[in-house]
């Protein structure tokens, strides 16, 4: 294969906080090339041939789901990845565990009324907005679009090759989006048992504010997304989330960062 006519693949990863970005951008050497709508600070680095741009959202799912339209415009990625911090939902997790996503859902989405029907204070009994049943949004009330995105498992698979590379341990987990921080061990139990799919047996997930938003704007825009990522804090156990610790949380993701960069540039 005459190796000048492969096509070298663009990625966008997107993060919300400077601290979260900040070890990614000092081991790509990436240099600030403008501000998005005057807003989103848009980086770009090369990493092996491969053109990486990494965009700052800033911190809510308002803000992930403008900047990474946007970006997406600007770059036109072949891959968009998330790359942050995110909180241990799950009894198991621990601080500083790498995720694998295998799906995002919309995890504040919420009907605060028992399975009867009736009312009720306790968020354990409350459900899902999104679903199949009358009451519920379904994929008609939105326009054909899903709730729920599953991560193809070529990236799944890819994800587990690199980290296994890199003798890295990783958590297959789905991830949450929303604006909502949630401590209780019955809500974070409901939340299991109504918003995961029902037919997997894996039944863990992780809290991250901006993901399910970049999933649908890489939805409608047909860009493959997946995301790099680590506990911060067991959420479940109510474990305090140290902001300062986030930037050494972020420095042991770098390498498994570049090796996802150099795998995609070796499968295009």
């Amino acid at each position: 294969m005459n190796k000048s006519n492969v096509k070298t693949p663009k990625i966008l990863f997107v993060g919300a906080m400077e601290t979260e970005l900040r070890p990614l951008l000092k081991g790509l050497k990436a240099t600030q090339i403008k501000k998005l709508l005057n807003v989103f600070p848009l980086y770009i680095a090369t990493h092996k041939s491969v053109d990486v741009s990494i965009i700052e959202t800033f911190v809510g799912e308002t803000n992930a789901s403008v900047a990474t339209l946007e970006a997406i415009k600007e770059i036109n990625p072949d891959f968009v990845i998330k790359y942050g911090c995110v909180g241990g939902s799950y009894a198991e997790s621990r601080n500083g565990d790498v995720i694998i996503p295998i799906g995002f859902f919309h995890r504040t989405s919420w009907i605060t009324r028992t399975k009867e029907g009736k009312p009720t204070k306790d968020s354990s009994l409350w459900q899902s907005v999104f679903g199949e049943l009358p009451h519920q949004v379904n994929s008609n009330n939105l326009g054909g679009l899903p709730y729920y995105f599953p991560v193809d498992k070529k990236y799944i698979d890819l994800s587990q090759k690199a980290l296994k590379e890199l003798s890295i341990n990783a958590v297959n987990c789905y991830v949450g989006g929303g604006n909502m921080w949630a401590f209780d061990q019955e809500f974070l139990n409901n939340m299991e048992e109504v918003m995961l799919p029902k037919d997997s047996k894996n039944r863990r997930f992780v809290s991250d504010m901006e993901s399910y938003s970049i999933a649908h704007a890489c939805y409608v825009t047909e860009k493959p997304f997946f995301g790099c990522y680590a506990v911060a804090s067991n959420d479940y156990a109510d474990e305090p989330y140290n902001p300062n610790r986030v930037p050494e949380q972020m420095e042991r993701l770098v390498p498994y960062a570049l090796r996802l960069i150099e795998t995609l540039g070796e499968t295009e």
